[in-house]
């Protein structure tokens, strides 16, 4: 009889293979099989598994101090590591806010625009601009903020209504026949201003968006301009503008952050997670520019910030993430971000049939599908099959972890570890290949 989980899966009734240990971009489950982490579960182990220089950092400070609660200290890992982002950052920021999750990040960074509104003397500023598709994360507030319809659907009527969702930026897909990159934005923008008027636009706190979009729509860089588009919106209309790269961020695009390859546009408030401590331990952190600080400090008296978490600062999750983030600066591995994100590209088109796009930046790329048809002859019919979920199960099967986008996209994603090499990236794509070919012989 097999053995019934304690666990409150995240899939009722599924079961899970139990992962044993790790070694690169491999995982190991208990039944002795070796699994290329293609997509570093959810784009999280960009140093893969079992790095040695991230571990003894970890013992290292559990040995010296394990846990120290902000409200009455600060600790030295945190202090080194928001040194070592703000050197990272171009000078876009100023203070950095450590806490848990990407969740918990967003939560931090929306509660921010709202304190530096009031604290500017504008506490009508209540209602916040995100994208149809956009995701955030699995709070009330994250979710309020996205709108990954799938995850939104059970708790929709309990959802905050200061929330207001404009189309995604997704031009490949959406654009008109004819259509030009900057008629496109012309248009997106247009909508923004639309939605800003309607709403008044001295209530808008913020626009929140993913400069590339994650796994809901699968890895969609922006169009040319639209971006800095967008913060010249928010410029106009007195509102903040926050980016949540807590998936493609990191230098999973190339750059430590995303908008860094995207034509340099800096967010007032951005949030950074997965990438920042690669899963070796849970930390995610908000980054806040200078004029938006400097705003809500001068306010502490009459109106502090109140946003404590019991694990926000934590020394061994601080560890941990500042050892990640000096291996990939000293070992330069955003170079091979950019070299293996290229090949990784050019393998799955060359190999793979059925792929209707690839899509993405560096090591952060989806690959979409064209529609998969087959005649039911008992009616005679033709039906349309999708096949993202039949290929990343058959990947699984076949020794390659990939992705799953959601079911507004039929693709997969690929985001693996920054160290992997070209044998690496050519093995992942043959696994993928063949059980693409597998799963159309299936049909």
């Amino acid at each position: 009889m097999a053995h019934s989980s304690s666990i409150f899966h995240r899939k009722l009734g599924h079961t899970y293979p139990t992962a044993t240990g790790g070694q690169g971009v491999y995982v190991h489950t208990s039944d002795g099989k070796k699994v290329l982490d293609g997509s570093c579960g959810a784009a999280v182990s960009c140093l893969g598994h079992g790095h040695p220089a991230v571990i003894a950092a970890i013992v290292d400070q559990a040995q010296a101090l394990a846990f120290a609660h902000t409200s009455f200290f600060t600790n030295g890992p945190a202090e080194k590591l928001s040194t070592l982002l703000l050197s990272l950052s171009d000078d876009a920021f100023s203070k950095v806010m450590f806490v848990s999750s990407g969740s918990e990040a967003v939560e931090a960074a929306l509660k921010i625009a709202r304190q530096y509104h009031v604290s500017n003397g504008q506490p009508g500023r209540v209602n916040y601009v995100g994208r149809m598709f956009g995701y955030h994360g699995n709070t009330f507030g994250a979710l309020s903020a996205g709108n990954n319809p799938q995850r939104r659907a059970t708790f929709e009527p309990v959802l905050s209504k200061a929330f207001h969702h404009v189309s995604p930026c997704f031009f490949s897909r959406d654009a008109q026949p004819g259509e030009s990159e900057q008629g496109y934005v012309d248009r997106l923008i247009a909508e923004y201003e639309d939605l800003f008027q309607s709403l008044g636009p001295e209530t808008v706190a913020a626009v929140i968006l993913e400069p590339i979009s994650g796994a809901t729509l699968g890895c969609v860089p922006p169009t040319a301009g639209y971006l800095s588009r967008i913060k010249e919106l928010c410029a106009r209309h007195g509102a903040l503008l926050i980016f949540d790269e807590v998936m493609c961020g990191m230098g999973r695009a190339e750059t430590t952050h995303a908008w860094q390859a995207l034509g340099g546009t800096r967010p007032h408030i951005q949030t950074i997670g997965k990438g920042l401590g690669g899963g070796y331990q849970p930390i995610s952190a908000v980054l806040v520019a200078s004029e938006v600080h400097d705003v809500i400090e001068a306010a502490q008296v009459s109106l502090p910030f109140v946003n404590g978490h019991t694990y926000q600062g934590h020394p061994i999750g601080c560890a941990a993430a500042l050892a990640v983030q000096q291996t990939i600066v000293d070992e330069k591995l955003l170079d091979n971000v950019t070299k293996m994100g290229e090949l990784l590209v050019r393998r799955i088109l060359e190999m793979t049939p059925q792929v209707k796009e690839v899509r993405g930046v560096g090591l952060f790329q989806a690959a979409e599908f064209r529609p998969a048809e087959t005649t039911t002859t008992t009616a005679g019919t033709t039906t349309t099959s999708k096949l993202a979920a039949k290929v990343a199960a058959k990947c699984l099967e076949n020794g390659a972890a990939v992705y799953l986008c959601s079911t507004a996209v039929d693709a997969v994603m690929f985001a693996p570890p920054f160290i992997i090499s070209e044998a690496e990236v050519d093995e992942l794509v043959a696994i993928f290949s063949s059980s693409v070919t597998q799963v159309l012989a299936e049909l």
